[in-house]
């Protein structure tokens, strides 16, 4: 007998399809054995039911949805989890149409041997072709033939909030994931398994592995702060000069009110009134 799963599969099932940001969901988990040797349908039918309970009046229909995985293929409701899916990737769940993809590698069996792995860590093509972990190109090629050029960013990805963008390119932001796999590399080459300065296999994108130099870059310092990072901080520089915290809350707690919990907004009506009444002080 051959074990088939011998390595605990952790993935992470996100679903962003809904207008309202609200009614999103990111599941972070570990696969029973029984799901990663089964179809995908049952993985979104697990998540769907999760999402159910959680979101009662407004449900999901699981026949309806399948799964993505970042970067990747569409895959259909019948394809086995472990042939597409490794750990630590991240997956989407749609609706809508099942893009064609690569073909599935052969089944395993407890017949015959696994096929050789390929150089990341998935199972092998039946053509024997592996994926470039160039970022931002994902196309397949043949190791062993001519080189394969490719178009792809020099920096890894940034997911902040909704937006999404590539940290070399930072002037062109997406917000849908299938437009952020749309935006244009910045640079040229050939496909590489293994491209200088992604050494070890680590990921940015189908899940990150955020140890050491490699993770996605935080956003502290580069991107802008969320609405609620700024009115604490106005707070604490409110506070400094001897506002009475208290007050502060009262008021942003009214307009966020007012504002249906747009924090945005709130910020944007206290950059006006502060700037108003800093200007009323030079006449």
């Amino acid at each position: 007998h051959i074990e088939l799963s011998l390595v605990e599969m952790k993935v992470t099932l996100r679903y962003e399809e809904a207008e309202d940001k609200d009614l999103h969901l990111t599941l972070r988990l570990t696969l029973p054995k029984k799901y990663q040797t089964g179809e995908t349908k049952d993985v979104v039918k697990m998540f769907v039911d999760h999402y159910n309970k959680k979101f009662s009046a407004n449900p999901l229909d699981a026949e309806k949805l399948h799964l993505k995985v970042a970067g990747g293929n569409h895959l259909q409701p019948t394809a086995v989890m472990e042939d597409f899916v490794a750990s630590g990737d991240d997956c989407y769940v749609l609706g809508g149409e099942i893009t064609a993809g690569d073909a599935a590698p052969p089944k395993k069996t407890a017949a015959s041997p696994a096929p050789a792995a390929a150089p990341a860590g998935k199972p092998g093509r039946a053509d024997g072709k592996v994926r470039c972990k160039r970022f931002g190109c994902q196309r397949f090629y043949d190791p062993d033939g001519a080189p394969q050029e490719c178009v792809h960013h020099t920096g890894p990805p940034i997911f902040h909030e909704t937006a999404k963008w590539w940290s070399c390119c930072p002037d062109r932001k997406a917000y849908d994931f299938e437009e952020f796999m749309k935006i244009t590399g910045c640079a040229k080459g050939v496909c590489s398994a293994n491209p200088e300065g992604q050494e070890s296999g680590k990921r940015f994108l189908g899940g990150t592995d955020l140890r050491a130099e490699n993770a996605p870059k935080r956003l502290d310092a580069d991107a802008p702060k969320e609405p609620r990072h700024k009115l604490a901080d106005l707070r604490q520089g409110l506070e400094s000069v001897g506002v009475d915290s208290a007050l502060f809350d009262q008021v942003w707690g009214q307009m966020a009110a007012k504002n249906n919990g747009d924090l945005a907004a709130v910020v944007d009506r206290f950059r006006d009134h502060l700037t108003e009444s800093l200007q009323s002080l030079t006449k």
